[in-house]
């Protein structure tokens, strides 16, 4: 039975925008795209907006005050209707390298916010670590670092009820190749990152299952003419890899340069957002560090590394439209569906067809959100100028 309907907007189909209506089921599911409006349906004008698939972060830590690695259900759900501000209909908290009950407690809160809260967006949990290297911590604490561990993973994804989907670990470390097989047979996606891996140890890796790169080029040994490394594997394979396109992280030649050899299709936006994200420059937390953002970039205060980001997905948006020249439409299908596709998530959300969830977003003739809908349900609605 029709709940309602979105009409009169421009709605992203198969790579294209054209105007028609969105039907939308009691349950939250698209129960039809076309002209024809049951009778009856409750109607939403969207007149001069334009519909499409909301965006999918698959990386990050927090944001507004809130981080992933301290935060309470409830936070994890306060954090959620932000997200939706910025075009984000569905998320995976990353919780990062910790203690171990630290680590417990976050994959317990998050998978309860997903699961007892009603927060739809949840969609499964991204465990940065704590399987990594100490050459490229980064912001990993390194006293909590350890070599891959099934068991522990197992006890991990126990604490989470099933919901860990994507795991960080770094192919160099002994027994990451039987544990990317292992993981990778449950669904769970392995990552590559935060590693200091030659090409064929990263190739070991993706061939018994990983899936894709953390924050690509970040974090991780880059190559050389005599020494192609991991990021050799990860751009001449067919593996997904996320991209932090924020300006710091990755210079704009160097997002095009991603794009052209992965093609859009491969290549993954995330913001890595920690707790000052949508926040003034100041000090603040990532997990156990200390951070201290100026004009916008994330930086520990112990060594000035950089520490996470206060990216947003709209502001990845109009950054990616910026930097590469790409079409809106090219842009948004990579923001919110291949996120999605890596996950297996597909099949549910990431774009704007009967039977999909009715994951969707209005922008405005700026592309700003005006409006975020998760499983149908109206989370944000901007306020009138």
């Amino acid at each position: 039975m029709a709940q309602f309907a979105i009409q009169n907007a421009q709605v992203l189909l198969d790579g294209a925008f054209r105007r028609t209506a969105v039907i939308i089921d009691d349950d939250g599911f698209i129960a039809s795209v076309g002209d024809a409006v049951p009778a009856g349906c409750g109607i939403l004008d969207a007149e001069g907006l334009k519909l499409i698939p909301g965006f999918f972060d698959n990386h990050t830590h927090g944001c507004m005050g809130i981080d992933f690695n301290s935060a309470s259900a409830e936070d994890i759900v306060q954090a959620a209707a932000q997200y939706a501000s910025w075009g984000v209909t569905g998320f995976l908290p990353a919780v990062m390298t910790d203690a171990p009950d630290v680590m417990r407690r976050q994959a317990a809160r998050c998978a309860e916010a997903a699961l007892d809260r009603g927060c739809a967006a949840v969609r499964g949990i991204h465990l940065e670590g704590p399987f990594l290297s100490a050459a490229y911590k980064g912001a990993m604490p390194e006293q909590f670092l350890l070599a891959p561990d099934y068991d522990f993973f197992m006890e991990l994804q126990e604490a989470a009820r099933g919901m860990i989907r994507v795991v960080t670990i770094s192919p160099e470390l002994d027994g990451s190749v039987e544990f990317t097989r292992k993981v990778s047979r449950q669904g769970v996606r392995v990552s590559l990152g935060h590693s200091s891996a030659s090409y064929e140890q990263a190739m070991a890796c993706i061939d018994a299952g990983a899936a894709s790169t953390t924050h690509t080029m970040n974090a991780m040994k880059l190559l050389h003419m005599h020494d192609p490394a991991i990021l050799t594997a990860v751009l001449e394979s067919d593996i997904f890899c996320e991209m932090i396109c924020d300006g710091f992280h990755l210079h704009p030649p160097i997002v095009r340069l991603l794009l052209k050899i992965k093609g859009t299709q491969r290549m993954i936006p995330v913001t890595d957002s920690m707790m000052a994200a949508g926040y003034p420059d100041g000090l603040y937390m990532l997990g156990v560090n200390k951070v201290k953002v100026e004009n916008g970039d994330a930086k520990l205060v112990e060594n000035g590394v950089r520490a996470g980001s206060t990216l947003t997905m709209q502001k990845a948006l109009l950054n990616i439209l910026s930097f590469t020249g790409l079409s809106l439409e090219r842009v948004i299908e990579m923001m919110s569906a291949n996120a999605p596709q890596m996950l297996g998530l597909f099949d549910t959300t990431g774009s704007i067809a009967a039977g999909k969830r009715a994951d969707l977003v209005l922008l405005d003739a700026h592309n700003t959100v005006t409006a975020a809908f998760v499983q149908g349900r109206q989370v944000y609605a901007a306020q009138p100028q």
